[in-house]
């Protein structure tokens, strides 16, 4: 594993809310929408790498975080290799986010709106399975990553 993918999210009076990025310009991959996403460091598990990702790029310290029960899987015909990208799910304030240079604009969208938003179709793929993962206990406790140090 060498990539993460972080999907924020809020409980609203109006319901769930997903926040998704455009990548900047300069930026690989300009100007498509996606979630958090970021490298995974040396010594990093990827749920570490996840927590320092939503940092970095939103600003955010989530109040739950969790394993999503997703893993995208991507060609990138550049290395020649098959990338198998674990997600996760960050509950957050809806409040504007502290972007960092990889992006240039944000939305907090439905889930209707991420799913026509979000660039990729692994992206929609996880999107749609939140959800559902909030809506079991069962399996929420179970994907409930513990933040305590």
């Amino acid at each position: 594993m060498k990539y993460i993918d972080v999907f924020p999210f809020a409980h609203t009076n109006i319901g769930l809310r997903f926040l998704l990025l455009r990548r900047a310009p300069h930026n690989s991959y300009p100007g498509i929408w996606q979630p958090v996403a970021g490298k995974i460091k040396s010594g990093e598990k990827a749920w570490q790498a996840g927590l320092r990702e939503l940092q970095e790029e939103t600003g955010f310290l989530p109040r739950n975080f969790y394993t999503l029960d997703h893993v995208s899987s991507y060609y990138l015909h550049t290395t020649d290799e098959i990338l198998q990208v674990p997600a996760f799910m960050a509950e957050v304030e809806q409040k504007e986010p502290t972007l960092n240079h990889e992006h240039d604009d944000f939305q907090w969208l439905t889930l209707n709106e991420a799913m026509e938003t979000a660039s990729w179709q692994p992206y929609r793929k996880a999107l749609i399975s939140i959800p559902n993962l909030l809506d079991s206990s069962p399996a929420l406790a179970l994907a409930k990553i513990s933040l305590r140090n």
